[in-house]
């Protein structure tokens, strides 16, 4: 992805580091991330979260699609709840450095995680990525903004 990203953006400056321990303060204006949510386990990411926070400078967005729950009756959630519990018992016997589950992050939970972390957080809806049949979108991009100021960013809560 950076090989991709300098050679459509050469003057911009790229780096690559430990999610989990980032150590940069207040140094860009943006953070993405592409499906790697799923390499966290839930009890991860607060530190996650945080360090994006203090990675970002006052008004910096972190960005990331995130999937919308497939229905209860639909293939697609027993599909993903299937290798969910095959990574839980691989995981349990093997102890792999690398982790991967679907059904962690539940815009709910990253929403109350990100706000903890002292973002404001909308979603917006990608329909270039498809519908469910119900209407709604299969994906979200959901906007992370640090606070402008830092004393509007009090404790973890943004006013």
């Amino acid at each position: 992805m950076l090989a991709q990203a300098r050679a459509a953006h050469p003057d911009t400056e790229l780096v690559r580091a430990d999610a989990r321990a980032l150590p940069f303060a207040a140094s860009f204006d943006l953070a993405v991330s592409f499906g790697a949510l799923g390499h966290f386990l839930p009890a991860e990411r607060p530190a996650l979260f945080a360090g994006v926070h203090r990675a970002l400078r006052p008004g910096g967005v972190f960005a990331f699609p995130l999937p919308g729950p497939p229905p209860l009756t639909s293939r697609s959630y027993w599909a993903l709840a299937g290798f969910d519990l095959a990574m839980r018992a691989r995981n349990a016997v093997w102890r792999p450095p690398f982790v991967m589950y679907y059904r962690t992050c539940p815009l709910s939970s990253v929403r109350a995680g990100l706000t903890a972390a002292g973002f404001t957080v909308t979603t917006v809806p990608l329909p270039t990525l498809g519908q469910r049949p119900d209407g709604a979108p299969r994906f979200r991009l959901v906007v992370a903004a640090k606070p402008a100021k830092p004393e509007d960013c009090r404790s973890g809560h943004v006013r």
